[in-house]
């Protein structure tokens, strides 16, 4: 009997080395972790949670149909057909404090005009919400609308939507990706894998990102159509939409913002960062293992914490509890998150049809690290950084917009390169003022942006190097 298990185990680790670029077989026991932590998870944890009765299905019918917007109540259903932006980025929000998602996503219309333009929905009988804690309208933000709308004075109206030579640089790379995984998976060609890893980087970075944020196209449609073109190797949109445009973009660097929790308890993002509590080879092996599973971790984990809400034993909170409205988003996009990882699935189904279980887990795996790294290094680098924290009196005196620049650190603002590869994301600090405008047009318009900054005395922060920018955030990640 020990015999057949031991032959066992021997065959099983012959596969996965004989299926796996040597350079990721350093991941084997952590992919092995992870994969045996969440396989066994039902049993473990959903479990004795269920008999306790601390699991929750999110309901929808527990959600008011209330926007609340600068300290009144709306109801914006009658909206929903109408909405520019379409009706998703309505029925994402309902239920909680949209004010931020607002402010920084109608910039191409005076904000009293606009405010008067949906008066129509307010709920007249309804106590008064709390109204925001953080100036939204400032001079500096408003200068700073009125220099972009003059950017693009003149021009169509999607003039601040992905140029088409982009889109069409975007298509080639996802028809691209498509025969790279069709080589890979059917002619089992393993070349192929960093090229798809790329690939899935650039997509969720030029389109997916984009597409969230309504910056894609004019066609609400098209955006939603877009923000899958990373699948399969991309993050779930639902949960990206909770993660990134309600929770991040508004509460960046924040306690409401949930990037700063991912890693907990493994690895903590706080501001001591003047020495390590860990030996320098073992926080760097940490971070290896860490960033390596971005990607699958808010394609799989982050899905599946939301929709049935587990108290996470190793650090007792569970999938995104720091967002006040969190049960209304759950609820609200609870098939969209059930139904992107029924179709992951789908396609893994694909994948043991062809490479078989072992093979495929590994292959799998290998693509996930490439894109991981770039997903975590591109997103993450310009806000962990020590710089990007403000002393909490600090950040009560500042501005929303203002709070946005104090959190970012720029790069290579004026490279077309790092503009492409990053998809904008050199440029955060004016990204997360204008989320709205394609992330293509922050490099023309960075000039116009710093100049505003100068005017009204805000620190703009611009790496001098790549390395030191790289050095802070390894540095912060203590």
């Amino acid at each position: 009997m020990f015999s057949v298990i031991a032959s066992a185990i021997f065959d099983s680790f012959g596969t996965m080395f004989s299926s796996t670029y040597f350079v990721f077989w350093i991941y084997f026991p952590y992919w092995i972790a992870i994969l045996t932590a969440l396989a066994v998870s039902p049993l473990t944890i959903l479990l004795p949670q269920f008999l306790k009765g601390d699991l929750s299905w999110p309901n929808i019918d527990d959600v008011k149909d209330e926007w609340i917007i600068n300290g009144k109540r709306y109801n914006l259903k009658p909206f929903y057909d109408s909405h520019p932006g379409g009706s998703f980025a309505l029925r994402a929000a309902r239920g909680s404090d949209c004010t931020g998602l607002v402010e920084s996503y109608h910039i191409f219309i005076e904000r009293d005009v606009f405010m008067k333009m949906i008066a129509r929905f307010e709920i007249k009988d309804a106590p008064p919400a709390e109204p925001p804690k953080v100036v939204y309208s400032d001079p500096f933000y408003e200068d700073l609308k009125k220099s972009v709308r003059e950017h693009f004075k003149g021009q169509p109206r999607s003039a601040h939507k992905m140029t088409w030579l982009h889109i069409g640089l975007c298509v080639l790379a996802w028809v691209s990706m498509w025969v790279l995984i069709y080589l890979h998976l059917v002619k089992d060609q393993m070349w192929a894998i960093p090229f798809i890893g790329l690939l899935s980087w650039y997509l969720t970075g030029n389109v997916m990102h984009d597409s969230t944020h309504n910056a894609f196209v004019t066609t609400p449609w098209v955006n939603r159509l877009c923000s899958h073109a990373a699948f399969p190797y991309g993050v779930n949109v639902a949960g990206w939409q909770i993660q990134h445009v309600l929770s991040h973009h508004i509460y960046t660097n924040e306690e409401e913002d949930v990037d700063l929790y991912h890693y907990e308890p493994v690895m903590f993002l706080d501001r001591s960062s003047g020495s390590w509590s860990l030996s320098p080879a073992f926080h760097a092996l940490r971070l290896v293992y860490m960033l390596s599973s971005s990607i699958p971790h808010l394609a799989l984990v982050v899905p599946y914490g939301l929709a049935l809400h587990q108290i996470d034993p190793a650090h007792g909170h569970r999938m995104y509890d720091r967002v006040k409205a969190i049960n209304s988003h759950r609820a609200e996009l609870r098939w969209c998150l059930i139904g992107e990882a029924l179709c992951l699935f789908g396609f893994y189904g694909i994948v043991y049809s062809y490479q078989g279980l072992l093979k495929g887990i590994c292959s799998q795996m290998s693509i996930y690290v490439i894109s991981s790294y770039l997903f975590g290094f591109f997103t993450q680098v310009s806000h962990l950084q020590e710089e990007c924290f403000a002393e909490p009196k600090k950040l009560e005196e500042l501005s929303w917009a203002r709070r946005q620049v104090e959190a970012c650190i720029d790069y290579e603002s004026s490279s077309r390169f790092w503009a492409q590869m990053s998809g904008g994301l050199n440029t955060q600090a004016l990204h997360h003022c204008i989320p709205g405008v394609s992330a293509m047009h922050l490099r023309a318009l960075y000039p116009r942006f710093r100049e505003v900054c100068r005017k009204h005395k805000v620190k703009l922060k611009e790496a001098a190097s790549l390395a030191k920018l790289i050095q802070g955030f390894i540095r912060f990640c203590n």
